[in-house]
């Protein structure tokens, strides 16, 4: 696997976590985001703006929804891990966020799989334009 495409992996579950959080906070009150780490909203929430971008099917929304679900088990988990060095915790996510898009990849049409590849690929000049900024890629810091 390219470590481009296992950027823009990690840039799009970044980018799916903190857009969804940012919709969360302005609707629902809750703690407020310590500035180190963003943490994915509920699968439920990124099934609602997933099926709002892609046109999802009450059947493929059926599908979707438990490979989120498991993502997030998965990463609270890892985020629960501390025996693990940071390089390995990023490698998991990687892996993580890889599987679950492959997962939902098979669940996709053909023009909604491009749409995703669109936004990873928007997601990823975002960050390239924030690195360029100076200000640090949200995988770069260390917990």
């Amino acid at each position: 696997m390219s470590r481009r495409y296992r950027l823009a992996l990690f840039t799009l579950a970044a980018l799916l976590a903190g857009s969804a959080s940012a919709q969360q906070s302005t609707t629902s009150p809750g703690p407020a985001p310590t500035g180190k780490h963003l943490h994915a909203p509920d699968p439920q929430q990124q099934l609602d703006r997933l099926t709002k971008q892609l046109q999802l099917t009450p059947d493929q929304q059926g599908k979707i929804l438990p490979i989120l679900q498991q993502r997030d088990q998965q990463l609270d988990a890892l985020r629960n891990d501390s025996s693990l060095k940071p390089a390995d915790r990023r490698a998991k996510v990687v892996s993580i966020m890889q599987d679950s898009s492959q997962q939902m990849d098979t669940v996709l049409t053909d023009p909604q799989r491009a749409k995703v590849k669109a936004m990873r690929e928007k997601a990823m000049e975002r960050m390239e334009e924030r690195r360029g900024q100076g200000m640090p890629a949200s995988g770069s810091s260390s917990p």
